[in-house]
């Protein structure tokens, strides 16, 4: 039985998402809250302990209010489950969770639904506050510059980047064995007012670091360290030293993953997908 999950967290405190020894990570904490909520000790070794799958990788210090996991529930807890209200499941796991994560569905999902290998887009966005005084309230979501920025020019950079291009400049280690061919969905850079700004980025998979290292590249053009049209050369000329230095992780959110039929709807919150979409349309026309 497997079951799937959507998870928000703050990653201030988190070294990634991914479970690493001896060290606090998003997979760990909830391996270990479940673990408990089904009263299986991770020492027992008549039972597996539960490992949870997520729809990709987050580094240390980055957020998420959409990540998606999943776990196969051993059979002999199999009928648990099925007396098991989800809602009521995620509060019970949020009890025992701290409180810079939660889960905000659970869902009963088909045995091939697979978070990471299912999904076929995500969506991320990146906060930055540019005005003279720091912000207390934002101090964890958004990367503080008190530099004016050229936002006009850091638009006109980003018009290159929807499509399907070899991100290779924009990949921080060659140890990702993912393919620098991507298709960005789209990308665009709002203005909202304030001095807030929102990068937001969508595409069917992602290279190691690519969000921020574009993020820093624009950020040098805003600073005018670089030309508006220097991104694109970097897309042309696919190699790492072409691009600006790689942004904080503390500005970057994973927002949605979205998947194709029959798993479009598999939380119980009214398309879901659809209304992330319907999002992005409404912040979009305005800008």
């Amino acid at each position: 039985m497997r079951i799937a999950l959507l998870l928000e967290y703050n990653g201030k405190d988190f070294c990634g998402s991914q479970s690493q020894k001896n060290l606090r990570t998003v997979q760990s904490v909830l391996e270990e809250a479940l673990a408990i909520y089904f009263r299986l000790a991770k020492s027992t070794k008549t039972k597996k302990p539960l490992r949870a799958i997520f729809s990709g990788r987050t580094d240390s210090g980055v957020h998420a209010a959409g990540q998606v996991a999943h776990f196969e529930l051993p059979k002999e807890m199999a009928k648990d489950w099925l007396n098991i209200d989800p809602q009521a499941f995620a509060w019970s796991v949020n009890g025992i969770l701290p409180t810079d994560i939660c889960i905000r569905q659970a869902a009963l999902v088909p045995a091939d639904f697979h978070a990471r290998f299912k999904a076929i887009e995500r969506h991320y966005i990146y906060r930055i506050l540019n005005r003279p005084q720091r912000s207390p309230s934002r101090q964890d979501s958004h990367y503080f510059l008190r530099t004016p920025l050229d936002i006009e020019a850091m638009k006109e950079a980003v018009a290159c980047l929807p499509g399907v291009h070899d991100f290779s400049a924009f990949k921080s280690s060659n140890s990702d064995k993912a393919s620098p061919i991507i298709e960005v969905k789209y990308a665009k850079l709002l203005n909202l007012g304030e001095g807030e700004l929102e990068f937001i980025i969508a595409a069917d998979h992602f290279v190691y670091n690519m969000i921020r290292i574009i993020v820093g590249t624009l950020i040098e053009i805003g600073l005018k360290k670089r030309p508006a049209d220097s991104l694109k050369a970097a897309l042309i000329g696919a190699q790492r030293k072409l691009a600006g230095p790689t942004a904080p992780a503390l500005g970057l959110s994973l927002v949605s993953v979205k998947y194709p039929e029959p798993y479009i709807n598999i939380f119980k919150l009214a398309n879901f997908n659809d209304q992330v979409d319907k999002r992005n349309e409404e912040i979009l026309s305005e800008y």
